[in-house]
């Protein structure tokens, strides 16, 4: 297995070595907190002035420290899974070690197997964060981090209560003095040594991935810290996204030594200190487990980056709520959950993402310059709790008082981390916040997703129907995008705003080689770009022409072309249904629909190929609304509401002697059903009432002998269809159907919206109007052109010699 599997899917054999690491590593940190609780309340019990809660804070950190470098050095110049063999090997003795320091009832030498047991978790945690891509690959490694978290606070969560409440049953069991501590804090620790042995087993499952290579070993690797650091600090996005992770570490080792004096502050860290500090620990240690589930679900299709600002956010607003809630009860708990559920939404995209830019051949060691600097930040953590309670209690407060102070200082430090995150990242944080509200709005629904490469550059020409494309689009695809934009629409200071943060490229008619150059340099280095090839919304809902400027970006990059369509955007306030944007109430809940059609090479991807790859992609996604197959009538309805014609929800005439509107099914029966219209029958056209009507030759001889009319629209299904009418107050507008389902439709013409809008004609003389979204043209091989799509899968036979012109209008 190669060390990037951007495009690939792992074989069974690495996806059961993840789960068997995922197993271990679980393991290691139960044990790790479980000794560390088992030990604290022990160290309260019979060396009550010792500060064990401190003292073990930095014995935790210290490792990482003192052996970040080697830790680095051996999980590159080895292979991880035997570094990783080896670390469960040496949790074996190490446990051993601190069994037989508490029955000797030795402080002093169990705390220094606590020391050894967090560098054997210093050499042990390069290993197993670097393997993940190795073994799952960059398209699950969001996943991949978030479980791996997640498995990691649960263990920690489950280690604490259990270890704080069997220490705590057994010393009070056993009499409550503090010489019966001892034996109290011995049975579990005996247990942690028998669970720690098949974590051997499990390490031994995980497959042999090669070795990176790296320097030979010499006394200098043991002090480059800084040399490795400036490694990673020479990558600006691995040096910022470090820096928020060694901003977590240090919030994380913050708020577990704050909740431990906490308790130890109401206790008295006598009879009740583990269980009070194991259920503070516990609500923290259950909230970050959850958000690291979250953040796996979150993070399943693509790493977002803009999660760790709206986390920040958060956690800032709920450390100050915490400073003013009663440190007892339920209330307290939920809060403290909470606090942790969105600092692990912090952590795992920027832990995901920096994974994934890590070189292959330095993923050990500038991992370990990361867990350095986390020490650093846990140090100091640890070291700021301290001076704050010197401080608040110089100041004459009393120690609950200062703690609250402690918890107002950490939200205002995630507050001015949240403000410097933004600034850096606000097209992440904007998008993750338009995407959210747009998915609150909208149902979207991608269709044939896997069609779009997975690495690489590749060029979106999708159909254009509302100002919010760019976030449906963002919602849909599993990369991130960038989009091109027509420079006449930067005139608006919030257009420029959004040009600038999105990356967006620009296109200037003036100066038309520099725009095509510029993206093609986008697809050349590998990113998703997509532009609108109709240059601008559609005012009826159909296709628009496509202009040519694409094929020649298509043609010099030959990046793959993925032809898309939105079907059930229009009627959205941001489209122009109802002929106008955003002053309309909005239809709730809505549907959207995002296909994908298939991968045309760039250099054939001329307008008739792009086009035909629309109509089909409109298929498919019309035909996703019924996936296992639905009534034509329905699915016809469906499409006519998708166009600027009969309009939703507004009744519009028939004549009750006219046959035709009857034998429109998906008109008489899906449009009106789907779309809440009414057809009215009338026993004649009446002259002064403005309406739309639908009819065929009878409808149509009435408007031909009647008269005067007033703005009356007539959608004709005549056989003389395509004959002009030119009747004082009508609007002659020809349609055609096939076996009851209607294929095209003209319409009036829609106003204009605004001095950018072009002219979109919503009919055209000698043509039976626009092809409805959903159908595509297909030539059978006894030359008939047929009109297909999932309301006729073996298509409606149209008349001889139909063909689509240029606009999309479906002529003879």
């Amino acid at each position: 297995m190669t060390d990037d599997l951007r495009g690939e899917e792992p074989s069974r054999r690495y996806w059961v070595g993840f789960w068997s690491m995922i197993v271990q590593q679980t393991q290691n940190a139960f044990n790790d907190k479980a000794a560390q609780f088992i030990l604290i309340p022990l160290g309260g019990a019979v060396a009550v002035n010792l500060a064990v809660e401190s003292w073990a804070g930095l014995m935790i950190a210290l490792p990482f420290v003192l052996f970040a470098p080697l830790a680095g050095w051996l999980s590159d110049r080895f292979s991880k899974r035997d570094v990783m063999l080896g670390a469960a090997v040496a949790q074996v003795a190490i446990l051993g070690w601190i069994c037989a320091s508490v029955a000797m009832q030795n402080l002093t030498q169990a705390l220094v197997g606590f020391f050894a047991l967090a560098v054997q978790s210093a050499f042990f945690s390069p290993a197993k964060i670097g393997i993940n891509k190795e073994l799952v690959g960059s398209k699950h490694l969001g996943f991949a981090a978030g479980i791996q978290q997640m498995m990691a606070m649960l263990a920690i969560l489950l280690g604490q209560i259990v270890a704080g409440w069997l220490f705590d049953v057994r010393y009070v069991a056993l009499g409550g003095r503090p010489e019966m501590a001892w034996e109290a804090a011995l049975l579990p620790l005996l247990v942690l040594t028998g669970l720690s042995v098949p974590a051997i087993a499990f390490a031994w499952v995980v497959p042999r991935v090669p070795a990176q290579g790296g320097v030979k070993l010499t006394a200098r690797l043991a002090v480059s810290h800084f040399t490795h650091v400036a490694e990673l600090w020479r990558d600006p996005g691995l040096r910022r996204a470090s820096f928020g992770v060694a901003f977590f570490w240090g919030f994380a080792s913050f708020i577990n030594l704050w909740s431990l004096k906490l308790a130890k502050e109401i206790t008295g860290g006598g009879e009740g200190f583990g269980t009070m500090s194991s259920m503070f620990m516990a609500a923290a240690s259950l909230g970050m487990a959850a958000g690291f589930g979250a953040a796996s679900l979150l993070l399943r299709r693509r790493i977002e980056l803009g999660w760790v600002p709206v986390a920040g956010v958060a956690m800032a607003l709920n450390s100050i709520a915490i400073a003013f809630i009663p440190p007892t009860g339920w209330l307290f708990l939920i809060a403290l959950g909470l606090l942790a559920f969105f600092a692990a939404v912090f952590l795992a995209p920027l832990n995901a993402w920096m994974q994934d830019h890590y070189p292959a051949a330095k993923r050990g060691e500038l991992q370990a310059a990361v867990n350095l600097q986390d020490c650093f930040a846990g140090i100091l953590a640890v070291g700021s709790i301290e001076l704050l309670s010197l401080a608040t209690a110089a100041l004459g407060f009393d120690a609950l008082t200062g703690y609250r102070f402690q918890m107002a200082f950490i939200g205002l430090a995630c507050a001015v981390m949240s403000w410097f995150i933004i600034r850096l990242l606000p097209g992440d944080f904007i998008r993750v916040i338009g995407v959210a509200l747009i998915r609150t709005i909208y149902r979207i629904r991608a269709v044939n997703a896997d069609r779009l490469p997975a690495t690489g550059g590749a060029f979106l020409l999708p159909n254009h129907v509302t100002f919010a494309d760019a976030f449906f689009i963002s919602a849909a695809c599993p990369r991130p995008v960038r989009f091109v934009m027509d420079e006449a629409f930067m005139a608006r200071r919030s257009i420029r705003v959004f040009v600038s943060i999105f990356h967006t490229l620009t296109i200037r008619k003036d100066q038309p080689r520099e725009a095509i150059r510029r993206t093609i340099e986008a697809l050349e280095e590998g990113d998703l770009v997509c532009l609108f090839p109709e240059g601008e919304l559609t005012r009826t809902g159909t296709l628009c022409e496509l202009r040519r400027g694409f094929e020649l970006i298509a043609k010099k990059t030959g990046c793959p072309v993925i032809p898309m369509w939105f079907d059930g955007s229009w009627g959205s306030i941001f489209s122009f249904e109802r002929g106008r944007y955003f002053q309309k109430i909005p239809y709730l809940p809505y549907s959207l629909t995002i296909a994908f059609g298939e991968e045309l090479p760039g250099r054939d991807a001329g307008l008739d190929a792009v086009r035909d790859g629309m109509l089909r992609a409109s298929a498919d996604a019309v035909g996703r609304r019924w996936p296992t197959g639905g009534r034509p009538s329905a699915i016809n309805g469906h499409q006519l509401g998708q166009i600027a014609a009969l309009q939703r929800r507004k009744p519009f005439a028939v004549l009750a002697t006219d046959p035709v509107p009857a034998e429109l099914e998906g008109l008489a029966e899906g449009f009106t059903r789907r779309f809440a219209a009414r057809m009215e029958h009338r026993s004649e056209v009446s002259p002064g009432l403005p309406m739309a009507w639908v009819g065929g030759e009878v409808l149509r001889t009435a408007l031909e002998t009647g008269g005067p009319f007033g703005g009356i629209v007539f959608f004709d299904f005549s056989g003389r269809a395509r004959e002009p009418m030119r009747i004082e107050g009508v609007i002659h507008c020809p349609c055609l159907a096939v076996a009851g389902l209607v294929v095209a439709m003209s319409m009036p013409d829609p106003a204009s919206a605004g001095e950018q809008s072009g002219a979109q004609p919503g009919s055209k003389p000698g043509t039976w109007g626009k092809l409805l979204p959903g159908w595509f043209l297909q030539t059978d091989d006894n030359g008939l052109v047929r009109a297909v799509g999932p309301a006729a899968p073996g298509g409606l036979v149209l008349p001889a010699g139909a063909s689509l012109d240029g606009e999309n209008f479906l002529r003879p």
